[in-house]
């Protein structure tokens, strides 16, 4: 297999049609005709993932966050997105990015299977992004923190609820996700789960009765990782290769005092 099929294999599952305009994926360092025997997937393509993929004898590192999304009008090869694209250079492991269409062709649904919730539907149809559904038995408010923490292994999770009824809809998006909140709210739902929100969105979506929960970018992302890699691995197995999942992360471990 070579770059180029392996990009294909992706499209499979995650169509780059699905990707927003706004949006780099496919390509970012690389041959597209060099060979491919295994591909490492990792949330982000830092230097570190990097090494740990070349280490692990992959030719392809396969990130969730594109490497390049700004416009660049200078490459130093000693910080930022330079430093990973040298280290790609010098260990021949070419980077790719699924971004966008994963986050419409899976991270939300994962999220939302892990969460249990039934009669999911997406959250936003004019995006396609976003999931809501119901949980199986209503939750506690002081409880369902707990339980998102525990399904998509996350260190910490901070809820703002104007009130204190139970979590029965559960509306979600997936990292950046805070503009989404009117229409967690006009579908009904009891909390919205997201990343990144503003603190104004928050007032907002308070204010509207509507209990939200904010987790960390990375982590809440990192939990559909799994499954990608689980999607891609007979796919790349009818091409003689492999996938594993990298442990390597961009940020330490947020420590809450």
């Amino acid at each position: 297999m070579r770059v180029r099929d392996l990009l294909c294999q992706v499209d499979r599952i995650a169509p780059f049609e699905l990707a927003e305009e706004w949006d780099n994926v496919g390509l970012m360092v690389g041959d597209l005709e060099a060979p491919v025997r295994r591909v490492a997937v990792a949330l982000d393509a830092t230097p570190q993932a990097v090494a740990e993929a070349a280490a692990k004898g992959c030719q392809a590192l396969l990130c969730h966050h594109p490497l390049l999304f700004h416009p660049l009008k200078k490459l130093d090869l000693n910080a930022g997105p330079g430093r990973a694209g040298r280290e790609a250079v010098k260990r021949d492991v070419a980077i790719l990015a699924a971004h966008t269409n994963w986050d419409k062709a899976g991270v939300n649904t994962e999220l939302a299977r892990l969460l249990g919730l039934q009669e999911a539907t997406t959250l936003d149809p004019g995006s396609g992004l976003g999931m809501c559904g119901l949980l199986p038995n209503p939750v506690p408010l002081d409880e369902f923190p707990g339980r998102v923490k525990a399904a998509w292994g996350l260190s910490h999770i901070d809820t703002y609820a104007p009130g204190g009824g139970p979590v029965s809809r559960v509306a979600l998006c997936g990292g950046s996700g805070g503009s989404l909140w009117p229409a967690a709210k006009a579908l009904g739902a009891d909390l919205y789960l997201t990343a990144d929100m503003k603190y104004h969105e928050l007032i907002d979506a308070n204010n509207a009765g509507l209990s939200v929960a904010v987790a960390d970018h990375g982590e809440m992302e990192r939990a559909s990782l799994p499954e990608f890699a689980r999607r891609l691995a007979p796919l790349l197995a009818e091409e003689g290769a492999e996938v594993l999942l990298l442990e390597a992360r961009a940020l330490a471990a947020p420590v809450r005092i």
